[in-house]
């Protein structure tokens, strides 16, 4: 090709024909900018290619770790709401003023406890490394945001502060052992029913729990709206 060309040019020049060399020259310094867009638009639409699949590839990781957030939130939920009706169980007792029972040192402890689950979110974090606006669909980069949020961390963190800063000073002196997950026993039941402070780390650990559990739910919500989301989206791709 390169030798066609060199011929026509040596051509036009031994014709002495300037005006046509230069109609010449400049057509084929045209063909040669034309095949460098083309070029450029080949690499383009490679590289864009790279880019979507990229894309689908991170939405895949995303999409899987929703799916084992979502049953890990469900699980810490359940959880919560067992420790709550653990709690309304001691709190009819004392407040009923009903003799101790066995069965009862197992809901002392199981009222004390709280879930908050720990996510997995590599795909989200390496989306981060690269951008999120690696996602083209505006919705779900939106609502990707939700893992920034910090509430559950927050949330947890208080009641960890709680009880081991206000509530476990007073629980050693009224059971023979504090310890969650597992029995507890009080040291002396009647002195229990009548302690205040009990009964209002009792209410105040009841009163985190319900408000883990409404964000919980929201999350649960918000996540599965997420999850069908992505898979629409990648069906699409």
């Amino acid at each position: 090709m390169i030798n066609f060309f060199r011929k026509i040019r040596k051509q036009l020049a031994d014709d002495n024909k300037p005006l046509k060399y230069l109609f010449y020259a400049i057509g084929e310094i045209a063909l040669v900018v034309i095949g460098i867009l083309i070029a450029l638009q080949i690499n383009n639409w490679n590289e864009l290619k790279k880019t979507r699949a990229f894309e689908k590839e991170i939405l895949k990781d995303i999409g899987n770790a929703l799916d084992g957030n979502i049953f890990r939130n469900t699980i810490c939920l359940k959880s919560n709401k067992k420790s709550i009706a653990s709690a309304d169980i001691i709190l009819k007792k004392l407040e009923e003023n009903t003799s101790y029972h066995d069965s009862l040192a197992f809901h002392f402890s199981k009222s004390l406890t709280w879930c908050s689950p720990s996510f997995q979110n590599a795909g989200y974090e390496s989306l981060k490394t690269y951008g999120r606006n690696l996602i083209t669909n505006d919705t779900i980069r939106e609502k990707l945001g939700i893992y920034d949020a910090g509430w559950m961390e927050n949330l947890s963190q208080r009641q960890e502060d709680f009880f081991f800063h206000t509530a476990n000073p007073v629980l050693i002196d009224l059971f023979e052992k504090v310890a969650m997950r597992t029995e507890m026993i009080p040291i002396d039941y009647k002195e229990l029913k009548k302690s205040k402070p009990y009964l209002n780390i009792l209410r105040t650990f009841k009163a985190y729990r319900e408000d883990q559990i409404r964000w919980q739910e929201e999350w649960n919500e918000s996540l599965n709206d997420l999850y069908e989301m992505i898979q629409r989206e990648l069906k699409k791709k």
